[in-house]
């Protein structure tokens, strides 16, 4: 079964004030049973969202960091799991 890549954005944009909020907002195909997100280096951030309980539909996750810090500053990417299986990880997403 071939396995799009996801892609990854996020809202309001990838420059934030610090303490702002953000939510990555990752989008598959349908019938993902979970999300993740994670840095480039996923030690220092990796969140997973399970979407599977929303809907049978659901294509994308949305994961929120309550406020920034000069911390979260970095490379994100998403991927997702569906059939048993990670898919290919999306590009990453600078944030600054």
């Amino acid at each position: 079964e071939d396995m799009p890549r996801p892609s990854i954005s996020a809202e309001p944009g990838t420059v934030f004030p610090l303490g702002s909020p953000v939510t990555f907002v990752c989008r598959g195909p349908v019938g993902v049973h979970t999300f993740r997100v994670e840095r480039d280096l996923p030690s220092l951030y990796s969140e997973t969202e399970d979407v599977s309980h929303i809907s049978p539909s659901a294509s994308e996750a949305r994961i929120r960091i309550d406020s920034v810090s000069e911390r979260n500053a970095g490379r994100y990417r998403c991927l997702y799991y569906k059939s048993s299986k990670w898919s290919p990880q999306s590009d990453f997403l600078e944030l600054r």
